[in-house]
This record gives C-alpha cells, sequence and structure tokens, in this order.
C-alpha cells in the first residue's frame, strides 16, 4: 500500500472555508479519479507558534502505477482547482509513503 499525504498549513482564519471547502468540493473531486482506494481527512494536533492550523489528505493506493497515474494524469488539474480558490493562503506539501504493516 502506497500512502500519499498532502498537509495544509494554513492560519485559523480561513479554517472553516478550508475544511468545508475540502469536505464538500475537493476531496469528492479528487475520489472522481478513481486511482485510490481510501482517504483520510485529518487535523494535525499541534498548533504552531503563529497560530496556524495543520490539516493532512491521506490518500492510499494499491501500487506504484495508480499513484502515477494520479499525479500524471489528475494532479495537477486538482491542484490548478485548490490554488485558484485559496492562493497563497495555504501553504501545502506532500510526501509518498509505503506501509509496511501493523506492528501489535
Amino acid at each position: 500500500m502506497i500512502i500519499y499525504n498532502t498537509s495544509y498549513i494554513l492560519h485559523s482564519t480561513v479554517e472553516n472555508d478550508f475544511c468545508k471547502w475540502m469536505k464538500d468540493q475537493f476531496i469528492p473531486l479528487v475520489k472522481e479519479t478513481g486511482t485510490f482506494t481510501q482517504n483520510y481527512f485529518c487535523k494535525v494536533m499541534v498548533q504552531q507558534e503563529d497560530g496556524s492550523q495543520t490539516y493532512s489528505l491521506q490518500l492510499f493506493f494499491k501500487n506504484k502505477a495508480q499513484l502515477d497515474k494520479y499525479r500524471e494524469d489528475f494532479e495537477p488539474r486538482c491542484k490548478a482547482i485548490f490554488v485558484a480558490k485559496f492562493q497563497t493562503n495555504i501553504m501545502t506539501f506532500s510526501s509518498t509513503m509505503f506501509e509496511h504493516g501493523v506492528i501489535h
């Protein structure tokens, strides 16, 4: 399983608008790609010193081919829509992780 995580750092003044838009608009748009099996949208539990909040959107892919398809065929359009909505009000960065399994 491959997890593609995008973190969003935003000022608390746009937090409500951001969360509503992510849940109502952006995540449904990303789901339309049909490339991943599940997703999580989470709030990071640590507030930054400047009062900003961090959120995480995790997309779970069965294999690298599905991730590559998402990144090449769909991500540029999804990012453009995101930037059009929030411009420079939210900083983002992404990382790719490989699941090694659950340890009990």
